[in-house]
């Protein structure tokens, strides 16, 4: 058999139910030619008698397992590590894909030679599967950076914009990059980050190819509290400073505390009181030209206005 077109990994931990929707997304598409790799991280419910019958029922197929939980980072690259598709298309174990998704990232990859990574908005839906926003709104609008250096800028100050589940890139890529397995939650980010600084071309495709599921029932890679993602996200800000000095990129150093400026602001709107009034001026005393700052004080007490009022019609 020729080697796929397009290799599909999926990365999955307890989704014995969801699981076979998104590969049935895959198998779906009106490109027929991939594999679909499904790297099991010990997931602890019934999800691998779920991947045995879905390699069983097709030749497409190919399943791996971790019997310890490495992550999301980890299982992602051991799928990558046995791809064998001239394109790898990354997917999530409880996201559905559009039936044309391979085929449009595709045709865009082919159409434009030295294009290695391609991505689009996705549709958030409910449990119902009604759509109730797409995201990011920056995609949808086409005025995602096509200069990989504005790209880096967008991603480092706004956080990332870039959806993993909607991946699209030459396997020779992952040649020289990877996801860092040593964090688990911001690990597309930092290495998003990494591929705008070295220059990487991308497109953004403004359709939504990739449904994502937001309503309650999303326990799966990711689960964590506010607190323990916060903490990731400034580590995935430390990570990358760290690389680009050791990589000798210092074109950036001047974003540095603007970056941390903006985490620190985006942290702020999810607490009313104190600490998050701290949190604002903590974000201006380290970059006091931030033009969010106004923004973020004028959200901040119209939402402390609303809670005293609730408060005292409360009483």
């Amino acid at each position: 058999m020729p080697d796929p077109l397009v290799s599909v990994v999926i990365a999955t931990h307890n989704r014995q139910d969801l699981l076979p929707e998104a590969v049935r997304s895959i198998q779906d598409q009106t490109c027929s030619d991939f594999e679909i790799i499904i790297v099991d991280d010990a997931s602890q419910d019934n999800t691998p008698a779920v991947v045995s019958r879905l390699a069983e029922s097709d030749p497409r197929i190919r399943a791996l397992r971790s019997e310890n939980n490495v992550g999301p980072s980890k299982a992602r690259n051991m799928g990558v590590a046995i791809a064998i598709g001239q394109y790898i298309a990354i997917m999530d174990d409880d996201d559905l894909a559009e039936p044309q998704r391979l085929a449009i990232q595709i045709a865009a990859m082919e159409e434009n030679p030295g294009l290695e990574f391609v991505f689009s908005s996705v549709a958030w839906v409910n449990e119902a599967m009604e759509q109730t926003g797409v995201f990011p709104g920056i995609v949808e609008r086409g005025e995602f950076p096509t200069d990989s250096t504005e790209v880096f800028k967008l991603l480092y100050l706004e956080s990332n914009k870039i959806p993993n589940q909607t991946i699209t890139t030459k396997r020779s890529l992952w040649k020289k990059f990877s996801y860092p397995e040593q964090i688990r939650i911001g690990e597309d980010w930092f290495l998003f980050m990494q591929l705008a600084a070295k220059g990487v071309r991308m497109k953004p495709i403004p359709t939504p190819l990739v449904r994502v599921r937001r309503g309650d029932n999303r326990k799966g890679l990711m689960n964590s509290d506010l607190n323990t993602i916060f903490d990731s996200q400034r580590e995935v800000l430390r990570m990358i400073r760290l690389w680009l000095s050791e990589e000798g990129i210092h074109e950036f150093d001047y974003l540095h505390k603007p970056a941390l400026a903006n985490q620190i602001l985006r942290e702020s709107r999810h607490f009313v009181g104190i600490k998050g009034l701290m949190m604002i001026a903590k974000s201006f005393l380290l970059w006091f030209r931030n033009p969010k700052v106004k923004e973020q004080l004028r959200w901040y007490f119209d939402k402390l206005k609303n809670k005293i009022s609730i408060q005292k019609k409360g009483k």
